[in-house]
């Protein structure tokens, strides 16, 4: 008899549990069709994107179980190189941190390695390392989270007055979201980007810049990604990772 009451109290705990699991909505994966689209134009100073939502009642449904003031968070990532051919990080970063949707968070300043190439997470002016759930911007409203944003280079004081220093600089021109912590975005050290080759050139202190011994012209080329990760779910989303063009670093060529 004891055994009976044993087996049945263990068939109601269990019932029990998996009953609050589906009411809070734990068990239900979080999937929208969202993409961030590039919309840079010539310009050579900034680039654009849109990010799209979809409006149907599943992706406004969907958008409801997420954490309210965690989501959906825009991430930005950067590599710069001596070429304005742009490198494709999409299918390494579908395999490492989305996978089919059911993805992990960054957590380390070295995002990607693509034939010898990395690509950094951008930190900012305060050296904060951005990390889930808020990253560098977050949606004030989870079921609006549509935005148009702008990054556009600007020159800071080098430390010894020589060439200029560059920094990014984050602006939303459209949609409602809140910057995690500065909208002045710099390297993964959280320094200025430097615009000298000699400086750079056998220098391991920037293995984030990807320059040729004889190479003058150099190009940051921006990427960027939106996460959703807290909430009534149990899988991490990321949009596919966009292209959002280059921004050419200012350089001494005498």
């Amino acid at each position: 008899m004891k055994r009976r009451t044993t087996i049945l109290s263990t068939a109601s705990v269990f019932f029990i549990v998996l009953t609050l699991f589906s009411s809070c909505g734990i068990g239900i994966p979080f999937n929208i069709e969202s993409s961030i689209d590039d919309i840079t134009s010539e310009s050579e100073d900034a680039v654009s994107a849109n990010y799209n939502v979809s409006s149907d009642n599943s992706t406004i449904e969907n958008l409801e179980l997420i954490k309210d003031g965690t989501g959906p968070s825009l991430m930005l990532f950067y590599t710069i190189t001596d070429s304005e051919g742009r490198i494709d990080f999409k299918t390494a970063f579908d395999a490492k941190y989305r996978i089919n949707h059911n993805g992990i968070n960054i957590s380390s300043d070295e995002v990607l390695t693509v034939d010898g190439i990395t690509l950094y997470r951008f930190s900012d002016d305060q050296k904060n390392h951005f990390q889930a759930p808020y990253y560098i911007a977050t949606a004030n409203s989870r079921t609006s989270p549509e935005f148009t944003c702008t990054i556009t280079n600007t020159k800071t004081p080098s430390i010894d007055n020589e060439e200029a220093m560059v920094d990014m600089i984050l602006s939303f021109v459209s949609g409602s979201y809140t910057i995690y912590y500065s909208p002045i975005l710099r390297r993964f050290t959280g320094d200025a980007f430097e615009t000298n080759p000699a400086k750079i050139r056998d220098n391991s202190s920037f293995p984030d810049y990807h320059i040729g011994i004889y190479q003058l012209d150099m190009f940051i080329h921006i990427y960027a990604a939106v996460n959703v990760s807290e909430g009534n779910f149990y899988n991490t989303y990321w949009t596919e990772l966009a292209y959002l063009g280059h921004i050419k670093l200012n350089v001494d060529k005498t």
